[in-house]
């Protein structure tokens, strides 16, 4: 068994994942390296190049070597946002580590204000609400992530962050989205938290593996993260295998021991949700390649996908047939 490593408490890593992203990184870079923190916590900023193909690993690698705390990672070959951030994380003696997208930003201040947060009850991880902006306004909050959260500090169940993961009325509030502030001491392999083969969807399975494993966790008000929505960004560029492989990840879960009743359902909840995305993007991978049998598994994935399919496609020729029909 390989040893875990000695891990400084008093220093805190960013891990920043890079791919394609030249118009943005120095923009996360900078809201990085410019955190606010007391004088015994030590700040390292580490970026991770997943084999991009514009300008980003120049503008990272120019940068880091006019700034000491800024260390860039190539990666040897294009392995996804979960294989980087492990690999950055690999890079420090840092006992606390936060994510940090390429095209999101930080107020100065948020990594001490978590850290306070996370001393003052003896977390294991925390979070808070991010804010939402747009690429053309990035600095104009539109609105929090969980809009509907209550005011202070929300200790984080399995059944209250997996719900809250896919039961959501408004689109992109999920908190599978947050970032928070994690002591490695709460991971099973400090040297590797995601699970590497994922592409979609590594958050919210680290996130649930460590609660259901009883880490103490909270939820609080926004201390400066903001979440840049913008076209083309990860999240929306899915495939059915992405989607195959997080009901992979939601059966798993159903296996882990000690669940209670609650959770399980929760669990359930999200397993049946994640079963009729893989439906519905099998389904749209197999319009655009032709393929009736892929269309076939889309049908026969479960009972309740195989409505949600039908339901999505009869909507769909209702659209067209409409837009079709002269007005008077």
């Amino acid at each position: 068994m390989e040893a875990r490593p000695m891990l400084d408490e008093n220093k805190i890593a960013i891990v920043i994942p890079l791919y394609n992203d030249a118009p943005n990184i120095e923009r996360a870079i900078r809201s990085a390296v410019e955190q606010k923190v007391p004088d015994t916590v030590a700040v390292e900023v580490i970026v991770v190049d997943d084999c991009s193909s514009d300008e980003g690993p120049e503008i990272a690698k120019r940068m880091a070597r006019t700034i000491p705390n800024l260390t860039f990672v190539q990666q040897a070959q294009n392995s996804g946002p979960s294989a980087a951030r492990n690999c950055a994380i690999r890079q420090t003696d840092a006992a606390w580590f936060t994510p940090l997208d390429s095209d999101d930003f930080m107020l100065p201040t948020r990594i001490a204000g978590l850290l306070d947060e996370a001393r003052a009850r003896d977390l294991d991880w925390v979070a808070d609400n991010l804010l939402m902006s747009s690429e053309d306004t990035p600095e104009e909050v539109e609105r929090v992530l969980w809009p509907d959260k209550p005011e202070g500090a929300v200790r984080l169940t399995t059944e209250l962050f997996v719900k809250q993961s896919y039961d959501v009325d408004i689109e992109r509030s999920e908190l599978g989205f947050i970032k928070p502030l994690i002591n490695r001491r709460c991971l099973g392999d400090a040297s590797r938290p995601y699970r590497d083969q994922l592409r979609f969807g590594e958050d919210f399975e680290l996130y649930t593996r460590l609660l259901m494993s009883g880490a103490k966790a909270d939820l609080v008000d926004p201390e400066g993260y903001y979440l840049v929505r913008r076209r083309g960004s990860a999240s929306h560029s899915q495939s059915g295998r992405d989607h195959q492989r997080l009901v992979e990840i939601s059966r798993e879960m159903l296996n882990y021991p000690s669940l209670t009743r609650t959770d399980r359902r929760a669990l359930l909840g999200h397993l049946r949700y994640s079963e009729r995305e893989l439906a519905w993007w099998t389904m749209i991978e197999a319009v655009r390649e032709r393929n009736p049998a892929k269309a076939i598994r889309a049908l026969v994935i479960s009972p309740l996908a195989t409505l949600h399919v039908i339901g999505n496609l009869a909507r769909q020729a209702g659209a067209r047939v409409s837009s079709r029909t002269p007005t008077a």
